[in-house]
């Protein structure tokens, strides 16, 4: 039969043989594009879920940006979208009041199927992102202690942090708010300046706390020794007496020690071993160190006063005074005002020690309904979310050093006083660690949901405490690098917004 096909000359085995084979080649080849044009729509469907994620996190509610949704998107697309597996067509985004959809067109170029005149396959994909539709109040408690200078460690918390009031900021509606609050923290929390006079500020009257003369020999105005020294009191205050130090029970004052005493720091005793902040003579020949410091005559008519920088620590020479180490900025409370929050945000200095504790309970207090602040909504409200997201590059650490006083001062008052508890540890780790967990729980069992990130902590046990404080699996994040803190805000951002593809 071979041989007879060869030897044929009339033509008509070679046309059919041609037929069938253009047809065979169609199909093998056809399938070959077929199968490029299913991996060209897989990719493209990819690119354009995290195009929508992309805007939906930038998109502003209640404006008319459709035109700027519709540009960012394809800009976007055109950057995560590999030319090779096709080219980009017509790029669309809408928005409705909590969604946004993104719909794109893609070609591939056939090789096979261009037989049959088929030279490009389109695939047109779309995605639909949608983001929680309740107010938000979310507190950022963040570590501003003197270890955060280094490793750009704050320059990249700034700019992360600011990055999440955008992205948050941009699901706010008519119908439902986003507010903030910013707590920085070190060895105090700083209530602000403004507030020296509130109600919730313990005043030294008749009824006061029982920490309020702690440090001085007799009864003695805090405030007004700020002002015979020529200074202003800042805003720093100490830590509550329990049971009133890790929760949110609203000041009174028919109950003193759910007052709020402001912090002063005491002159310390004139030696060679108390050189921190002695800022004026003792006044006093007793033996005993902290009968000296305690001796309220030199506060009363203050001798040889010396407000010049201490010298203790080589990167800390800031005036000596009853104001030192009160370094940390001011709480912002919840507001609406993402500028401020902003402003805040850039303002933020590193110095001082790390009390996670009383950072997380102020953070607390500022998304509380009750006084001080009572910005927050209340607790029962079904269309508002309470966020706490909790920063600290470092374990908990107040200096202890070998003296009468015990270590430093912080709103904690000095070591040797045991606010912590008789074993409190060396830097009173362990008692600052118990009360992170309990304020932690206490937080949690409020209904707030905790995000907390641990920067560059290289300590186990160090990373278990944040881990055992945040809500649960997916709410700590180890940051083993500054560089990381912006994807990690990010997709912190994600979460409370509750940015999902629906479609």
């Amino acid at each position: 039969m071979i041989t007879r096909l060869w030897a044929d000359r009339r033509g008509s085995y070679t046309i059919t043989f041609g037929l069938v084979g253009m047809i065979l080649v169609v199909a093998a080849g056809g399938t070959t594009d077929m199968m490029r044009y299913l991996d060209t729509r897989a990719k493209l469907q990819d690119a354009v879920d995290a195009t929508a994620l992309f805007v939906a996190s930038r998109h502003k509610n209640g404006e008319d940006n459709e035109d700027g949704d519709q540009s960012l998107a394809r800009t976007h697309l055109n950057k995560i979208f590999d030319s090779r597996f096709g080219t980009l067509g017509t790029v669309n985004a809408s928005s409705g009041s909590n969604s946004l959809t993104v719909t794109a067109q893609a070609g591939l170029d056939t090789y096979f199927l261009k037989i049959v005149s088929l030279n490009t396959l389109p695939s047109t994909v779309a995605s639909t992102v949608t983001w929680s539709a309740s107010s938000l109040e979310v507190a950022m408690v963040l570590d501003t202690t003197g270890s955060m200078a280094d490793n750009n460690k704050l320059t990249n918390l700034k700019s992360a942090a600011s990055s999440l009031v955008d992205t948050l900021s941009a699901k706010a509606s008519a119908t439902y708010s986003i507010k903030f609050a910013l707590v920085p923290f070190s060895n105090f929390v700083n209530v602000g300046p403004s507030n020296a006079s509130a109600a919730w500020i313990d005043q030294g009257g008749s009824l006061r706390s029982s920490y309020y003369d702690s440090y001085f020999s007799e009864h003695a105005d805090r405030m007004a020794i700020f002002s015979k020294l020529g200074k202003t009191w800042p805003g720093c205050v100490e830590t509550r007496p329990a049971p009133y130090d890790m929760d949110e029970t609203s000041p009174s004052t028919s109950s003193p020690d759910t007052l709020f005493v402001p912090a002063v720091h005491p002159d310390e005793p004139d030696s060679g071993s108390y050189i921190a902040n002695d800022y004026m003579d003792d006044q006093s020949t007793s033996w005993d160190a902290k009968t000296r410091m305690k001796n309220k005559k030199k506060y009363d008519s203050p001798v040889n006063v010396d407000l010049s920088n201490s010298n203790l620590y080589s990167n800390y020479r800031v005036p000596k005074g009853p104001q030192f180490l009160c370094d940390v900025k001011p709480i912002q409370r919840l507001t609406n005002s993402y500028s401020s929050v902003k402003t805040q945000i850039n303002a933020l200095t590193a110095a001082g020690s790390t009390n996670v504790p009383e950072g997380i309970a102020w953070g607390w207090r500022a998304l509380s309904p009750k006084t001080p602040f009572a910005d927050g909504k209340a607790y029962n409200d079904s269309e508002n979310e309470k966020i706490m997201v909790v920063l600290t590059d470092g374990t908990n650490a107040i200096n202890t050093f070998p003296t009468d006083l015990g270590g430093a001062y912080s709103s904690w008052g000095y070591p040797y006083s045991q606010r912590l508890g008789s074993s409190a540890g060396t830097n009173l780790r362990t008692g600052l660690d118990a009360k992170t967990r309990t304020v932690c729980a206490a937080v949690k069992a409020a209904g707030i949901k905790v995000y907390t990130i641990g920067l560059m902590i290289d300590d186990n046990a160090g990373q278990q405490l944040l881990s055992d404080c945040s809500s649960g699996s997916g709410y700590y994040y180890n940051s083993p690098s500054a560089d990381q803190l912006q994807s990690i805000f990010d997709e912190i951002a994600k979460k409370i917004s509750k940015l999902r593809i629906s479609s």
